[in-house]
């Protein structure tokens, strides 16, 4: 039996390359056969959220809102006739971290699912991209968000 990691279809490998002001890398997945660039923890999410509509998998449970008129109902999955290969896939590494996110579900337009260190020694449950993104910044050991506190007293009633 060989060494080689299976990539299910749902999976993402996460090539975090820096993590300034915000992260930046490489997203892949056996969907897309070139890798997605990102500078922006939102251009990650919103490019991998529309590699899943076009393919229809994971499946969401409900329609995406829009304001064009869709071109057609989406209610099938559309595997590409060629997936990147799992090796491939398996080689790919960030300057400063990498992890595999697998996508359970994607239910209420956000997703649920798992997200794994490099090496399969941290998982962490997700109920939310938020969530998600939270769990990835605890991994990097950096704070989440803006953490500001308003002073005592800032509040006031209207």
């Amino acid at each position: 039996m060989s060494g080689t990691v299976v990539f299910p279809m749902n999976m993402i490998r996460l090539c975090i390359d820096g993590y300034g002001n915000d992260l930046s890398g490489r997203v892949y997945s056996k969907l897309i056969l070139m890798p997605l660039l990102f500078s922006g923890c939102s251009g990650m999410l919103l490019q991998m959220d529309d590699v899943f509509e076009q393919v229809g998998y994971p499946q969401a449970f409900q329609v995406r809102r829009t304001f064009f008129k869709p071109k057609k109902l989406r209610g099938s999955i559309r595997i590409p006739k060629h997936l990147l290969d799992d090796t491939e896939i398996e080689k790919q590494r960030g300057e400063c971290r990498t992890f595999d996110i697998i996508v359970q579900s994607r239910n209420q337009s956000g997703w649920q699912g798992i997200l794994l260190d490099m090496e399969r020694t941290s998982a962490k449950k997700f109920k939310s991209e938020m969530e998600l993104l939270h769990c990835i910044c605890q991994e990097l050991g950096v704070s989440f968000g803006r953490a500001k506190r308003w002073p005592a007293g800032a509040i006031t009633k209207f």
